[in-house]
């Protein structure tokens, strides 16, 4: 019997309904800054992500 390794996992939830998750994220990777963008907001950005929850497309962009 093989036994399954658990990693403990930080998630980004949506920023719109709160339940989504967007991003799962390792803790022992090191950090990279990134910045949620809003749906109609004037800031532009690199990739987008769908909820899978409420549906709203969130922007994703490294922060500066």
């Amino acid at each position: 019997m093989s036994r399954q390794r658990t990693v403990p996992q930080n998630y980004v939830f949506c920023p719109i309904c709160g339940k989504g998750k967007i991003i799962m994220e390792d803790p022992d990777s090191d950090d990279v800054p990134l910045r949620l963008i809003l749906p109609k907001s004037k800031k532009k950005a690199h990739w987008y992500i769908k909820c899978t929850v409420c549906k709203s497309q969130i922007g994703i962009a490294p922060k500066n």
